[in-house]
């Protein structure tokens, strides 16, 4: 992993240094020190399949510019600068018992964007990132990695390929990445982005809707009575999602978004912090209704 970080922070200073010639810009967003993008999303209580605990949880992110890509970066290179804060309150009962509820991830990912020519794009970035419960905030912390290339193929498909150093997510701590936007017609948009898979239909300029498939959830260092330990839940939703941009004439986005629907699997488990990550005290939960609702203004 170390090496891999090496590799890109090196690739990073090469591609800063090709770019001397000009001079190097860097301003705010208009709106200032603002969100550009919020969102709450819950998971009602679910019973374990095949034993005697629940689980609930909601989840409040927010995401706060510290640069204007359009506005910040050298030549053809763009910076992007943000704070991302994201609080998660998981309820649990019966034998699922953690020692604090509150769960807090919060990162600065550092992003240079290239624009190509042709319309691809070449993505690389850092992230120092906390994610912890009060009493593990000296073990959650990590480095998180990621190097993107996006590929216009024509005016209806675009596709990125790329991978991800993050050990708090992989047992190795390498994630390849996957993403595409299809538009088979003007009225639908087909499109996979992180964890997660919607199928769009544009019933106006400016309302779109259609079925998702997301994965839900995090992984957290957190105290336990074995000593700090890996928690980590993951669920599979099914639903209704859609987005309504409400953005003027010559205004950047400003879209509402929403989502209703189930969980179909739910897994909550604690791991070893050691390589491997052993895994153990593993629960399966039935399913749990899915809601979100969100703004978003970023570029």
């Amino acid at each position: 992993m170390k090496k891999t970080l090496s590799i890109l922070a090196l690739s990073l200073a090469t591609t800063a240094m090709g770019a001397e010639s000009v001079p190097f810009h860097y301003d705010l967003p208009d709106s200032g020190l603002l969100p550009s993008y919020a969102e709450i999303t819950a998971i009602t209580r679910m019973g374990e399949r095949h034993g005697g605990s629940d689980l609930s949880m909601q989840t409040y992110s927010l995401t706060v510019p510290l640069s204007d890509p359009r506005k910040s970066g050298w030549d053809d290179y763009m910076l992007n600068v943000q704070f991302d804060a994201k609080l998660t309150d998981i309820n649990t009962g019966g034998t699922l018992d953690l020692e604090h509820d509150e769960l807090v991830s919060v990162s600065v990912p550092v992003t240079i964007v290239k624009k190509m020519p042709t319309g691809n794009r070449l993505t690389m970035g850092m992230a120092p990132e906390i994610a912890s419960d009060s009493g593990a905030i000296d073990h959650g912390l990590e480095l998180t990695a990621y190097g993107l290339y996006t590929v216009k193929h024509n005016e209806s498909f675009t596709y990125t390929l790329g991978v991800a150093v993050a050990p708090r997510f992989s047992d190795y701590g390498i994630i390849p990445v996957f993403g595409f936007e299809w538009r088979p017609s003007d009225d639908w948009l087909i499109r996979m982005k992180g964890y997660r898979l919607d199928a769009l239909y544009q019933v106006s300029d400016t309302f779109c809707v259609g079925p998702f498939m997301a994965g839900h959830g995090g992984t957290w260092s957190v105290e336990t009575p074995r000593g700090d330990r890996q928690f980590r839940v993951r669920s599979l939703v099914l639903g209704i999602g859609g987005e309504y941009n409400f953005a003027e004439p010559g205004q950047t986005k400003r879209i509402i978004t929403f989502a209703v629907g189930s969980t179909v699997a739910t897994t909550a488990q604690f791991q070893e912090r050691s390589a491997g990550k052993h895994e153990y005290e593993t629960h399966h939960y039935k399913p749990g209704l899915f809601i979100s609702a969100g703004l978003d203004f970023r570029f």
